[in-house]
């Protein structure tokens, strides 16, 4: 009786603990209750809220799921199973999950407003706009709701009716967390610079210490030139949390910008002592290398950025360019062909990538990736040009004079192109004198 007494006060005392955001001090309580009596629910769902706010989504799933073991029909173990799966990116399971609360209780309302981030998450619409108005149907005024629709509709590009639904959130729950971020994002992407800037500070009124809100607002005011306030929400970040290797990969970057190179290089290093894989940080160093035309240093992390795979198409991009100048031409091919997947309708990624064919004497495929190129701009003049004189080098003069006279009907001044088919038009004809010369002096064998 002495044990399961003593389970009973540290239960109560981690709840104290909780209210007071001991979140560790909280967790190791209510787990040396749950080792005396492992068959009490509520106390594993009480571990699950705890891990959650550590962030720590995959224990947490754990135990809600033993709280589930033990009652398997609890629906607020079940709801928090599937946001921290959806958390965790499962999202297969996590609106498995959610469509089990429904089978057991309809009207629960959370489980359709869940799945309304879930399916955004995974880019399914149409099905998030369902779950939005079938959880209308149980709870007309529902903020989660409305944020989470939210989302959906920016994801799409649709800021105008992001920001309203964000605004409902508001007049609904005015504290509810993330809101006015999301807004300031959106006003930052239809170019509402200043306006984004004011919701980014009432977000860091309601969280002072949100590092990725210090870091986007500070990318924002470098934007809008206020560099020197841009700089002091950097340090501010890094100050927070010095083992974010983000805080100094933005401020190296911030470095950068007021021509504090050295210190910028300090920077990067540390933010890859942090995080050796951080992506677009062994670019920035290589242009650092490349400007100061130490070579080996360059070329030393271009092959570290290259080996991390990265994924990010402003990184690729970057990458391309640098492996380009500095001769690669086949690891270049390599970045634009993944880039080109990434991004299969950017035409200039189609020529860039034709470019670097050619620069490696595949004329073929260069032709193909220009032909690609034509297909989402039929109107670039570059593409027919570069089409053209690859014509020239495949000694194809008449392909070359058809591509010529395309980009002409686009570009009728254009005087490179019109310098390109007076130069094929003279090959074609030397080719054609040659030909009818061999011709002249052909002998039939006996």
């Amino acid at each position: 009786m002495n044990d399961w007494h003593d389970a009973e006060q540290r239960v109560e005392k981690a709840r104290h603990l909780f209210e007071q955001r001991k979140w560790h001090e909280a967790l190791a309580e209510l787990q040396a209750a749950t080792n005396i009596n492992p068959y009490n629910a509520g106390w594993f769902f009480n571990i699950g809220l705890t891990l959650d706010e550590l962030g720590r989504f995959d224990e947490a799933v754990a135990a809600y799921r033993q709280v589930l073991s033990i009652d398997p029909d609890d629906l607020q173990a079940m709801n928090h199973l599937g946001v921290d799966l959806c958390r965790l990116a499962q999202h297969t399971d996590a609106i498995r999950t959610f469509e089990r609360i429904e089978s057991i209780d309809p009207a629960f309302e959370a489980s359709y407003c869940n799945r309304i981030i879930t399916y955004t998450e995974i880019g399914d619409h149409d099905r998030a706009e369902e779950m939005f108005y079938l959880a209308r149907l149980y709870k007309e005024q529902c903020p989660h709701c409305y944020y989470n629709i939210g989302c959906s509709l920016a994801a799409r590009g649709l800021h105008d009716k992001a920001i309203y639904c964000w605004q409902k959130t508001l007049d609904l729950d005015d504290t509810h967390p993330e809101v006015h971020i999301r807004i300031a994002e959106s006003l930052w992407a239809k170019g509402q610079l200043e306006q984004s800037r004011r919701h980014y500070l009432i977000g860091l009124r309601h969280n002072p210490g949100n590092t990725q809100t210090l870091l986007d607002l500070g990318d924002l005011l470098v934007e809008m030139g206020h560099l020197e306030e841009a700089g002091e929400k950097f340090r501010r970040a890094i100050e927070l949390a010095p083992e974010n290797p983000s805080g100094y990969y933005c401020h190296g970057k911030w470095l950068l910008q007021i021509r504090r190179d050295e210190e910028a290089i300090k920077n990067f290093h540390k933010a890859l002592q942090l995080d050796p894989s951080f992506p677009g940080l062994h670019l920035h160093l290589a242009r650092l290398y490349q400007h100061r035309n130490d070579i080996t240093r360059m070329r030393k992390h271009l092959r570290s950025e290259l080996l991390l795979r990265p994924a990010d198409s402003e990184v690729l991009a970057g990458l391309a360019e640098l492996l380009g100048e500095s001769g690669d031409h086949r690891a270049a091919v390599a970045c634009l062909k993944r880039l080109v997947e990434v991004e299969p309708a950017n035409a200039v990624v189609w020529q860039n990538l034709s470019v670097a064919q050619f620069a490696r004497g595949d004329y073929v495929a260069g032709v193909r990736s220009c032909q690609q190129a034509l297909q989402c701009d039929p109107h670039s003049t570059t593409a027919t040009y570069n089409l053209a004189l690859a014509y020239e080098h495949l000694r194809d003069y008449e392909q070359g004079l058809k591509w010529c006279r395309q980009g002409l009907q686009y570009q009728p001044g254009d005087l490179s192109l019109q310098r390109l088919e007076l130069r094929l038009r003279f090959l074609r004809l030397r080719s054609q004198i040659k030909q009818a010369f061999l011709s002249l002096f052909q002998f039939p064998w006996r």
